[in-house]
């Protein structure tokens, strides 16, 4: 969706109730976990996790659940929903945040789930097209630079052509799939695939024939959604749910995943969703590539009218249509000139960028932006024409399939342009926050435009509140503290939603210790803070055990890891300096032989991972984690807030640290025998009147404070 297409819509549903046999179907259920699962434990909060999901989707409703680690959430919602859908008839989509979370949810607690219960259910992973495999274009790119297209019109769209090497790779995943070896799912790959390998061998919604292609026999992407229709739960990963919801997109008139209206829905890892919204909502165009693209066109709408043998495509001639792609082109050359009149990057800038205060472009830009949104408008409308046009004739011929294929890459390219200046030249609301608006520039000295929502409310409005059959939001971390309004308000979390943060099933202040020492320089002290960090690692960590070090900048994590010791440098490893799973591992393999190791990571490091035991007894965290203040949309919306009285770091940082700080120090206590201690090296906490605030609401570990 992009950002000129937020709006709300209304629901209007005869309730529903949660019937007597659906209680009973979800305690039979539970009854039989207990009984099958071995080394089963009861526990009081995973009961009322069961009894919220109950009540939200058995009666079309919303629940939101924050459930610490030990709660056993997916276990949880399971017990409630795959009863509640198999009699209902509904689909039980799962959407998570990481790629992690939905294999362990396809591979093991799911089935796990179904072997002790009894209850049959198919289940399917829902994945994006370009994780795919397009067998069609994986064939082209075996020979590409060999054959010609009818219509001269197959290569102008990419950026360089396929190196030998890559074309060898494309053959030997062909020969993979075909032979069974492998079934077209790309992050799996047996090979390794170059960016541009992979943009070459996979297919976009508009680029794709669907059923008739040539290739649909053997289409990994249509076998996968097949798989996906079929199934009563369905895994999926937020981005792809929303975009879903947003485009509707679907094969032969049928939705990817599920009509709105049938799903029910669980959020896992529900913290995210916010910032995929907002991603969703949001649209960015770089200047010089796209004017540069655009020009290109003038072969491709010539190809399109011969292939299509019509006069008119679109209502435009073929002159006029090159006309507009020409026009376009030149108007988004000029507007480099309306910028830099306005910003002149500073040659030192290490990430130059120019921000609308409070969303409100220059006046002297509104009249090219609106030129250039109704120019590009007209060129979309031509160009989704024209793939329709070439997609109904001849398919079972090369030149045609590269055609089409290169039309549905033009219209995503122009899409992109056209949501760009509709969200720039949009009006905003009164009484709604703007939407940000900014300018960037590349390495290479390209202006990239962008605009976002600052706010997930109105996207999750639309797209999930007022539309989706029923919703949970859960995760481990959604408040801090317990206090559920700056989440509602963010998400637009309707007033009716049953919220409920649950405690923790472990004994957590005999089990572990939070620990804000009187540390001698504040975090803003570029040059003092990263020494005084690595001088009291080596002083106060415990090396011959497993901890985790967090950083919120790689500069301040790099330069600690300087600062160390030789002899303990080399237990340390440091996020980046290998693959994530790899440092893990290695981690895992010391500390369970006995040896010291630390883990020095940024913010993906802080949330997810499961360290047990030995593998992590201390936790230290180097600063708190605040929004950055120079984020163009939390710059926008601070302004917002501001403009109408209120106190936009209580509102936004003050959240966003509590939900980060709780997620870093969830790190600490995995089971019921760990033992530790989470370390704050940021002693603003002490000092600032928000400190008190913070240290209240983390996780009742005992304090020891100053």
């Amino acid at each position: 969706m992009s950002c000129w297409q937020i709006g709300v819509t209304e629901k209007v549903e005869a309730p529903r109730t949660l019937t007597e046999d659906l209680k009973t179907g979800i305690r039979d259920a539970y009854a039989k976990l207990q009984a099958n699962t071995p080394g089963f434990s009861t526990r009081r909060s995973q009961s009322q996790m069961i009894g919220v999901v109950s009540r939200a989707l058995g009666t079309g409703g919303v629940g939101v659940v924050e459930a610490p680690t030990g709660v056993g959430k997916s276990l949880g919602y399971l017990t409630a929903g795959v009863p509640i859908a198999l009699a209902s008839k509904k689909k039980l989509v799962i959407s998570t945040g990481t790629v992690a979370l939905q294999s362990q949810l396809v591979e093991r607690d799911i089935p796990n789930f179904l072997k002790s219960t009894g209850l049959q259910a198919t289940v399917a992973l829902a994945k994006g097209r370009t994780r795919y495999l397009c067998t069609r274009n994986a064939a082209e790119a075996q020979g590409e630079g060999v054959q010609e297209g009818m219509f001269g019109d197959d290569v102008q769209l990419y950026d360089r052509p396929l190196a030998p090497i890559e074309m060898d790779v494309a053959e030997k995943l062909t020969k993979a799939f075909i032979e069974g070896r492998w079934n077209g799912d790309l992050d799996n790959a047996p090979e390794n695939v170059t960016p541009t390998l992979r943009m070459r061998i996979t297919t976009p919604a508009s680029a794709c024939a669907g059923r008739r292609c040539a290739y649909s026999a053997q289409c990994p992407v249509l076998r996968a959604r097949t798989e996906v229709r079929d199934a009563q739960i369905i895994v999926t990963n937020h981005a792809l749910l929303l975009s879903a919801l947003s485009l509707g997109d679907s094969d032969s008139g049928q939705p990817l995943i599920a009509p709105p209206g049938e799903m029910l829905l669980v959020l896992d890892e529900g913290h995210h969703i916010g910032n995929v919204a907002i991603d969703q909502g949001a649209a960015n165009l770089p200047l010089d590539d796209m004017a540069k693209r655009t020009g290109r066109l003038q072969i491709l709408i010539a190809g399109a009218y011969r292939a299509v043998d019509k006069d008119k495509i679109g209502n435009l001639l073929p002159n006029e249509a090159i006309d507009v792609a020409s026009r376009v082109s030149k108007l988004l050359k000029a507007f480099r000139d309306d910028i830099g009149n306005v910003w002149i990057p500073q040659p030192d800038e290490r990430e130059p960028m120019w921000r609308a205060a409070n969303g409100r472009l220059p006046e002297s830009w509104r009249q090219p932006i609106e030129v250039l949104a109704d120019e590009t408008r007209t060129l979309l409308n031509w160009a989704t024409a024209a793939a329709s046009a070439v997609a109904k004739g001849k398919q079972d011929d090369p030149a045609v399939e590269r055609l089409q294929r290169n039309l549905g890459m033009a219209q995503e390219m122009v899409e992109q342009q056209y949501n760009l200046w509709a969200g720039w030249r949009r009006e905003d609301k009164e009484g709604q926050p703007p939407i940000a608006r900014w300018v960037t520039m590349s390495r290479d000295g390209d202006y990239i435009l962008h605009c976002s929502p600052v706010s997930a409310a109105m996207v999750l409005r639309k797209l999930l509140w007022d539309e989706v059959d029923s919703v949970v939001m859960t995760s481990a971390t959604l408040t801090g503290g317990g206090d559920f309004q700056s989440l509602a308000i963010d998400n637009g979390i309707p007033e009716e939603a049953e919220m409920v943060s649950l405690a923790s099933p472990f004994d957590l202040p005999n089990q572990a210790e939070l620990i804000v020492p009187q540390f001698p320089v504040t975090p803003d002290d570029r040059e003092r803070h990263p020494k005084e960090v690595a001088k009291y690692l080596v002083a106060e960590l415990d090396w011959d055990k497993g901890s985790m070090v967090l950083f919120t900048s790689r500069w301040k994590m790099e330069k600690v890891a300087e600062l160390m010791p030789a002899s303990l440098r080399k237990k340390i490893l440091v996020q980046g300096d290998g693959a994530k799973q790899k440092m893990i591992d290695e981690h895992i393999k010391r500390t369970s032989a006995g040896e010291g190791s630390v883990l020095f990571g940024l913010n993906s490091f802080g949330e997810g991972l499961d360290l047990p035991g030995e593998a992590c007894t201390t936790v230290v965290i180097t600063q708190v984690p605040f929004a950055v203040p120079t984020d163009p949309q939390t710059s926008t919306l601070s302004e917002w807030f501001e403009s109408r009285g209120l106190n936009s770091f209580n509102l936004i940082a003050i959240p966003h640290a509590l939900r980060t700080l709780t997620q870093f120090s969830g790190r600490l206590i995995r089971t019921s025998t760990d033992t530790g201690r989470v370390i704050i090296l940021d002693s603003r906490l002490l000092t600032r009147r928000y400190g008190k605030r913070i240290i209240d609401s983390l996780p009742p570990f005992k304090r020891v404070i100053g």
